[in-house]
């Protein structure tokens, strides 16, 4: 079945109107997906300038690591005392004048 020249005619007629149709489309779609992107930005933005509120696991976390620090205290007081007793023991050996330091001679 030939094409007649009448239908010709008009599908020449018609191919600017698709043709704008055809770019629409494309254009559509370009544009929704640079709205997409633009909202994902700003969600970004948002999350990143936002204070979250901590979990519950995270105030958990802070009373086990409570609770480690005050066993591994005691275990180091007494610690803390042996050093103490140390210290005691060579302030003892050393002599200090009590003196000293405390006259300045201007003489020359």
């Amino acid at each position: 079945m030939p094409i007649q020249p009448i239908d010709l005619q008009t599908l020449f007629a018609h191919i600017n109107q698709v043709g704008k149709e055809q770019a629409a489309i494309k254009e559509g779609l370009t544009a929704q997906q640079a709205a997409h992107a633009n909202e994902l930005i700003k969600e970004m933005k948002h999350k990143d300038e936002s204070v979250t509120k901590g979990s519950k696991t995270d105030e958990d976390k802070q009373k086990i690591q409570a609770e480690n620090e005050n066993d591994s205290s005691g275990a180091s007081s007494s610690d803390t005392e042996k050093e103490k007793s140390d210290d005691e023991k060579k302030k003892m050996s050393v002599f200090t004048d009590p003196n000293l330091g405390k006259n300045i001679d201007i003489s020359g």
